[in-house]
Protein backbone atom coordinates (compact mmCIF):
# COMPACT_ATOMS: atom_id res chain seq x y z
CA UNK A 1 0.00 0.00 0.00
CA UNK A 2 1.42 3.38 -1.02
CA UNK A 3 0.32 6.25 1.17
CA UNK A 4 0.62 9.95 0.56
CA UNK A 5 1.90 12.09 3.37
CA UNK A 6 -0.06 15.31 3.87
CA UNK A 7 1.12 16.93 7.07
CA UNK A 8 -1.76 18.21 9.25
CA UNK A 9 0.75 20.01 11.48
CA UNK A 10 1.77 22.34 8.64
CA UNK A 11 -1.41 22.48 6.53
CA UNK A 12 -3.95 23.00 9.30
CA UNK A 13 -6.36 25.90 8.96
CA UNK A 14 -5.44 29.00 10.90
CA UNK A 15 -9.09 29.51 11.86
CA UNK A 16 -11.11 26.71 13.43
CA UNK A 17 -14.43 26.30 11.61
CA UNK A 18 -16.52 24.40 14.11
CA UNK A 19 -17.27 23.90 17.79
CA UNK A 20 -14.39 24.12 20.24
CA UNK A 21 -15.40 20.77 21.77
CA UNK A 22 -17.28 17.75 20.50
CA UNK A 23 -20.36 16.67 22.47
CA UNK A 24 -22.04 13.77 20.70
CA UNK A 25 -25.58 14.46 21.89
CA UNK A 26 -25.47 17.87 20.20
CA UNK A 27 -25.00 16.34 16.73
CA UNK A 28 -27.72 14.02 15.35
CA UNK A 29 -25.36 12.83 12.58
CA UNK A 30 -23.83 10.34 15.04
CA UNK A 31 -27.14 8.47 15.18
CA UNK A 32 -26.61 7.50 11.53
CA UNK A 33 -23.68 5.14 12.15
CA UNK A 34 -23.50 1.47 13.12
CA UNK A 35 -22.21 0.69 16.62
CA UNK A 36 -21.37 -2.66 18.21
CA UNK A 37 -23.73 -3.13 21.14
CA UNK A 38 -22.28 -6.45 22.33
CA UNK A 39 -20.80 -9.75 21.23
CA UNK A 40 -23.36 -11.97 19.52
CA UNK A 41 -22.98 -14.69 22.13
CA UNK A 42 -24.08 -12.24 24.84
CA UNK A 43 -27.65 -12.54 23.54
CA UNK A 44 -28.86 -16.07 24.23
CA UNK A 45 -32.16 -17.17 25.78
CA UNK A 46 -33.16 -13.92 27.46
CA UNK A 47 -33.19 -10.16 26.82
CA UNK A 48 -30.13 -8.04 27.59
CA UNK A 49 -29.70 -4.30 28.08
CA UNK A 50 -27.16 -2.01 26.44
CA UNK A 51 -26.88 1.77 26.16
CA UNK A 52 -25.77 3.49 22.94
CA UNK A 53 -25.57 7.28 22.54
CA UNK A 54 -27.54 7.69 25.74
CA UNK A 55 -30.39 5.48 24.52
CA UNK A 56 -31.10 2.38 26.61
CA UNK A 57 -31.83 -0.61 24.39
CA UNK A 58 -33.13 -4.15 24.84
CA UNK A 59 -31.73 -6.96 22.67
CA UNK A 60 -33.29 -10.41 22.37
CA UNK A 61 -33.56 -13.46 20.11
CA UNK A 62 -37.22 -14.33 19.43
CA UNK A 63 -36.05 -17.75 18.17
CA UNK A 64 -33.07 -19.50 19.81
CA UNK A 65 -30.10 -19.10 17.50
CA UNK A 66 -32.08 -16.81 15.22
CA UNK A 67 -31.62 -13.10 14.37
CA UNK A 68 -31.43 -10.51 17.13
CA UNK A 69 -34.21 -7.96 17.58
CA UNK A 70 -33.48 -4.58 19.18
CA UNK A 71 -35.86 -1.97 20.58
CA UNK A 72 -35.95 0.88 23.06
CA UNK A 73 -35.81 -0.63 26.52
CA UNK A 74 -39.20 0.76 27.50
CA UNK A 75 -42.69 -0.70 27.59
CA UNK A 76 -45.24 1.64 26.00
CA UNK A 77 -47.71 0.75 28.76
CA UNK A 78 -45.97 1.88 31.98
CA UNK A 79 -42.35 2.44 30.94
CA UNK A 80 -41.00 -0.78 32.47
CA UNK A 81 -37.48 -1.86 31.37
CA UNK A 82 -38.09 -4.77 29.01
CA UNK A 83 -34.59 -6.13 29.66
CA UNK A 84 -35.99 -7.37 32.99
CA UNK A 85 -38.45 -9.54 31.10
CA UNK A 86 -38.09 -12.86 29.28
CA UNK A 87 -38.76 -14.60 25.97
CA UNK A 88 -41.71 -17.02 25.74
CA UNK A 89 -43.10 -18.68 22.61
CA UNK A 90 -40.99 -16.34 20.40
CA UNK A 91 -42.39 -13.26 22.16
CA UNK A 92 -40.64 -10.71 24.37
CA UNK A 93 -42.61 -10.51 27.63
CA UNK A 94 -42.80 -7.37 29.79
CA UNK A 95 -41.93 -8.07 33.46
CA UNK A 96 -44.50 -5.58 34.77
CA UNK A 97 -47.85 -6.60 33.26
CA UNK A 98 -46.93 -9.45 30.92
CA UNK A 99 -47.58 -7.73 27.59
CA UNK A 100 -45.98 -9.58 24.66
CA UNK A 101 -44.37 -8.51 21.38
CA UNK A 102 -43.07 -10.36 18.35
CA UNK A 103 -39.70 -10.03 16.59
CA UNK A 104 -40.87 -6.83 14.84
CA UNK A 105 -42.11 -5.19 18.03
CA UNK A 106 -45.80 -5.69 17.22
CA UNK A 107 -48.08 -6.30 20.19
CA UNK A 108 -49.28 -9.91 20.28
CA UNK A 109 -50.92 -10.34 23.67
CA UNK A 110 -52.23 -8.31 26.61
CA UNK A 111 -53.06 -10.97 29.22
CA UNK A 112 -55.50 -8.92 31.32
CA UNK A 113 -57.96 -8.66 28.37
CA UNK A 114 -56.58 -10.98 25.69
CA UNK A 115 -59.50 -10.57 23.26
CA UNK A 116 -59.70 -6.77 23.42
CA UNK A 117 -58.18 -4.63 20.61
CA UNK A 118 -54.60 -3.62 21.24
CA UNK A 119 -53.94 0.09 21.87
CA UNK A 120 -52.60 1.94 18.82
CA UNK A 121 -49.38 2.96 20.57
CA UNK A 122 -48.68 -0.36 22.25
CA UNK A 123 -45.91 -1.48 19.86
CA UNK A 124 -42.20 -1.20 20.55
CA UNK A 125 -39.87 1.42 19.08
CA UNK A 126 -37.58 -0.80 17.04
CA UNK A 127 -33.92 -0.19 16.16
CA UNK A 128 -32.01 -1.38 13.10
CA UNK A 129 -29.76 -4.33 13.93
CA UNK A 130 -27.41 -6.73 12.17
CA UNK A 131 -24.79 -9.27 13.19
CA UNK A 132 -21.32 -9.31 11.74
CA UNK A 133 -17.81 -10.17 12.94
CA UNK A 134 -19.37 -11.95 15.93
CA UNK A 135 -20.98 -8.74 17.18
CA UNK A 136 -24.48 -7.23 17.26
CA UNK A 137 -24.53 -3.83 15.56
CA UNK A 138 -27.23 -1.17 15.92
CA UNK A 139 -28.06 2.08 14.15
CA UNK A 140 -30.35 4.46 16.01
CA UNK A 141 -31.37 6.62 13.03
CA UNK A 142 -34.89 6.13 11.73
CA UNK A 143 -35.98 6.43 8.11
CA UNK A 144 -37.02 10.01 8.78
CA UNK A 145 -33.39 10.76 9.70
CA UNK A 146 -32.01 9.22 6.53
CA UNK A 147 -30.98 5.87 7.99
CA UNK A 148 -27.34 4.67 8.11
CA UNK A 149 -24.75 6.77 6.30
CA UNK A 150 -22.61 3.77 5.37
CA UNK A 151 -22.51 0.01 5.78
CA UNK A 152 -20.11 -1.81 8.07
CA UNK A 153 -16.51 -1.87 6.84
CA UNK A 154 -15.18 -4.90 5.04
CA UNK A 155 -12.56 -6.96 6.88
CA UNK A 156 -11.27 -9.49 4.31
CA UNK A 157 -9.16 -11.38 6.85
CA UNK A 158 -12.22 -12.30 8.92
CA UNK A 159 -13.09 -15.89 8.03
CA UNK A 160 -10.32 -16.12 5.41
CA UNK A 161 -8.10 -19.18 5.11
CA UNK A 162 -5.01 -18.96 7.29
CA UNK A 163 -6.57 -16.55 9.79
CA UNK A 164 -7.99 -17.59 13.14
CA UNK A 165 -10.54 -15.53 15.06
CA UNK A 166 -9.96 -14.71 18.73
CA UNK A 167 -12.95 -12.86 20.22
CA UNK A 168 -11.63 -10.94 23.19
CA UNK A 169 -13.70 -8.84 25.58
CA UNK A 170 -15.80 -5.75 26.04
CA UNK A 171 -14.02 -3.10 28.09
CA UNK A 172 -15.71 -0.06 29.64
CA UNK A 173 -14.11 3.39 29.72
CA UNK A 174 -15.06 6.56 31.58
CA UNK A 175 -13.92 8.76 28.71
CA UNK A 176 -15.41 9.90 25.42
CA UNK A 177 -15.34 7.62 22.38
CA UNK A 178 -13.20 10.24 20.64
CA UNK A 179 -10.54 10.08 23.35
CA UNK A 180 -10.35 6.29 22.94
CA UNK A 181 -10.05 6.49 19.15
CA UNK A 182 -7.34 9.12 19.44
CA UNK A 183 -5.44 6.98 21.93
CA UNK A 184 -5.48 4.02 19.53
CA UNK A 185 -3.90 6.00 16.69
CA UNK A 186 -1.30 7.64 18.94
CA UNK A 187 1.99 5.73 18.69
CA UNK A 188 3.70 8.12 21.08
CA UNK A 189 1.93 6.85 24.19
CA UNK A 190 3.01 3.21 23.82
CA UNK A 191 6.46 3.56 25.40
CA UNK A 192 5.04 5.19 28.53
CA UNK A 193 1.45 4.12 29.19
CA UNK A 194 2.34 0.52 28.36
CA UNK A 195 5.78 0.46 29.95
CA UNK A 196 4.82 -2.53 32.13
CA UNK A 197 3.64 -4.66 29.19
CA UNK A 198 5.22 -3.97 25.80
CA UNK A 199 6.45 -0.35 25.88
CA UNK A 200 9.93 0.90 26.70
CA UNK A 201 10.39 4.53 27.88
CA UNK A 202 14.09 4.30 26.99
CA UNK A 203 13.21 3.56 23.36
CA UNK A 204 10.45 6.07 22.63
CA UNK A 205 11.73 7.59 19.38
CA UNK A 206 9.37 7.13 16.42
CA UNK A 207 9.70 7.04 12.67
CA UNK A 208 7.49 9.52 10.86
CA UNK A 209 3.99 8.13 10.28
CA UNK A 210 2.50 8.00 6.80
CA UNK A 211 -1.01 9.38 6.61
CA UNK A 212 -3.78 9.35 4.00
CA UNK A 213 -7.38 10.49 4.01
CA UNK A 214 -9.89 8.00 2.65
CA UNK A 215 -13.61 8.11 1.79
CA UNK A 216 -14.34 6.44 5.16
CA UNK A 217 -11.81 8.26 7.35
CA UNK A 218 -8.06 7.80 7.10
CA UNK A 219 -5.22 5.27 7.04
CA UNK A 220 -1.99 5.69 8.95
CA UNK A 221 1.16 3.58 8.90
CA UNK A 222 3.75 3.56 11.66
CA UNK A 223 6.57 1.52 13.15
CA UNK A 224 6.88 1.35 16.91
CA UNK A 225 9.69 -0.36 18.86
CA UNK A 226 8.16 -2.61 21.51
CA UNK A 227 9.70 -4.51 24.39
CA UNK A 228 7.78 -7.66 23.48
CA UNK A 229 4.61 -8.88 21.83
CA UNK A 230 1.73 -10.62 23.64
CA UNK A 231 2.93 -13.64 25.60
CA UNK A 232 6.54 -13.37 24.52
CA UNK A 233 9.81 -11.79 25.61
CA UNK A 234 12.42 -9.94 23.61
CA UNK A 235 12.22 -6.56 21.89
CA UNK A 236 10.94 -6.24 18.35
CA UNK A 237 9.34 -3.74 15.97
CA UNK A 238 5.60 -3.52 15.44
CA UNK A 239 4.56 -2.25 12.01
CA UNK A 240 0.96 -1.08 12.03
CA UNK A 241 -1.39 0.04 9.28
CA UNK A 242 -4.42 1.51 11.02
CA UNK A 243 -7.66 1.90 9.08
CA UNK A 244 -9.86 4.39 10.90
CA UNK A 245 -13.50 4.19 9.85
CA UNK A 246 -15.09 7.27 11.31
CA UNK A 247 -16.49 7.86 13.69
CA UNK A 248 -15.30 5.04 15.96
CA UNK A 249 -14.29 1.77 14.26
CA UNK A 250 -10.71 0.72 13.59
CA UNK A 251 -8.92 -2.20 11.98
CA UNK A 252 -5.27 -2.27 13.05
CA UNK A 253 -3.17 -4.46 10.76
CA UNK A 254 -0.01 -5.37 12.67
CA UNK A 255 2.97 -7.30 11.32
CA UNK A 256 6.23 -8.34 12.93
CA UNK A 257 9.67 -9.05 11.39
CA UNK A 258 9.05 -12.81 11.53
CA UNK A 259 5.91 -12.38 9.41
CA UNK A 260 3.23 -12.91 12.06
CA UNK A 261 0.00 -11.17 11.05
CA UNK A 262 -2.20 -9.72 13.79
CA UNK A 263 -5.36 -7.72 13.02
CA UNK A 264 -7.18 -5.97 15.85
CA UNK A 265 -10.83 -5.09 15.21
CA UNK A 266 -11.71 -2.30 17.61
CA UNK A 267 -15.41 -1.46 17.72
CA UNK A 268 -15.72 1.60 19.96
CA UNK A 269 -19.27 2.49 20.99
CA UNK A 270 -20.33 5.71 22.73
CA UNK A 271 -22.47 4.91 25.78
CA UNK A 272 -23.19 8.61 26.25
CA UNK A 273 -21.32 11.92 26.06
CA UNK A 274 -18.73 10.88 28.63
CA UNK A 275 -18.47 7.08 28.52
CA UNK A 276 -17.73 4.44 25.90
CA UNK A 277 -16.99 0.76 25.44
CA UNK A 278 -14.65 -1.12 23.16
CA UNK A 279 -15.47 -4.59 21.83
CA UNK A 280 -12.37 -6.18 20.42
CA UNK A 281 -11.65 -9.21 18.26
CA UNK A 282 -8.21 -10.33 17.11
CA UNK A 283 -7.35 -12.15 13.88
CA UNK A 284 -4.00 -13.96 13.64
CA UNK A 285 -2.01 -16.04 11.18
CA UNK A 286 -0.59 -18.41 13.80
CA UNK A 287 -2.34 -21.28 15.56
CA UNK A 288 -3.72 -22.02 19.00
CA UNK A 289 -0.69 -24.24 19.58
CA UNK A 290 1.64 -21.33 18.73
CA UNK A 291 -0.05 -18.89 21.07
CA UNK A 292 -3.15 -19.87 23.10
CA UNK A 293 -6.11 -17.50 22.79
CA UNK A 294 -6.33 -17.26 26.58
CA UNK A 295 -2.82 -15.77 26.72
CA UNK A 296 -3.61 -13.22 24.00
CA UNK A 297 -6.79 -12.14 25.79
CA UNK A 298 -5.07 -11.93 29.18
CA UNK A 299 -2.32 -9.74 27.74
CA UNK A 300 -4.75 -7.38 26.01
CA UNK A 301 -6.84 -7.21 29.17
CA UNK A 302 -3.86 -5.69 30.97
CA UNK A 303 -3.12 -3.35 28.04
CA UNK A 304 -6.69 -2.02 27.98
CA UNK A 305 -6.58 -1.44 31.72
CA UNK A 306 -3.36 0.53 31.32
CA UNK A 307 -5.14 2.76 28.80
CA UNK A 308 -8.21 3.07 31.02
CA UNK A 309 -6.17 4.10 34.06
CA UNK A 310 -5.04 7.18 32.14
CA UNK A 311 -7.95 7.90 29.78
CA UNK A 312 -10.53 7.75 32.58
CA UNK A 313 -8.82 10.77 34.11
CA UNK A 314 -8.89 12.98 31.03
CA UNK A 315 -11.32 15.89 31.10
CA UNK A 316 -14.35 15.92 28.84
CA UNK A 317 -15.67 17.08 26.45
CA UNK A 318 -13.26 16.23 23.65
CA UNK A 319 -11.32 19.24 22.25
CA UNK A 320 -11.52 20.01 18.54
CA UNK A 321 -9.98 23.48 18.24
CA UNK A 322 -6.21 23.20 17.79
CA UNK A 323 -5.54 26.13 20.13
CA UNK A 324 -6.84 24.15 23.12
CA UNK A 325 -3.79 21.86 23.22
CA UNK A 326 -0.10 21.86 22.36
CA UNK A 327 0.82 19.71 19.35
CA UNK A 328 4.05 18.09 18.18
CA UNK A 329 5.16 16.21 15.08
CA UNK A 330 4.01 12.91 16.60
CA UNK A 331 0.43 14.24 16.73
CA UNK A 332 -0.32 14.20 13.00
CA UNK A 333 -2.86 11.39 13.37
CA UNK A 334 -4.61 13.18 16.19
CA UNK A 335 -4.76 16.50 14.34
CA UNK A 336 -6.29 14.89 11.26
CA UNK A 337 -8.79 13.00 13.43
CA UNK A 338 -9.93 16.20 15.11
CA UNK A 339 -10.16 18.00 11.78
CA UNK A 340 -12.32 15.27 10.30
CA UNK A 341 -14.63 15.23 13.33
CA UNK A 342 -15.01 18.96 12.84
CA UNK A 343 -15.84 18.51 9.16
CA UNK A 344 -18.34 15.77 10.04
CA UNK A 345 -20.32 17.81 12.56
CA UNK A 346 -20.30 20.93 10.37
CA UNK A 347 -21.54 19.02 7.33
CA UNK A 348 -18.40 19.60 5.22
CA UNK A 349 -17.63 15.90 4.98
CA UNK A 350 -19.59 12.65 5.22
CA UNK A 351 -18.08 9.16 4.97
CA UNK A 352 -18.84 6.79 2.15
Amino acid sequence: MTLTQPDPTTTRETTHHGPDHLVLSEHPVFRRFWYAACFSDAVTDGPVQRTVLGRELVLWRPVPGGPVSVAWNRCAHRDAPLSMGWVKDCHLVCPYHGWEWDADGLTQRIPQFPTAPHPTKSGLTMVRAQERYGMVWVCLAGDDEGGPLADLPEVPEYGAAGWRVVPEKQWDFDCTAMHLVENNVDPGHVAFVHRNTFGNPDDAELTEAELERTPYGFVTRSEVPVAARPGETGSTVRSTVSQVHLPFFMALHITYPDGLGHVMLKAITPVDDERCTIIQTVLRTDTEADRPAAEIIAFDDVVEQEDADLLNRLPSPFPLAARLNAHAKADRNSLLLRRMYTELVTGRWLPS
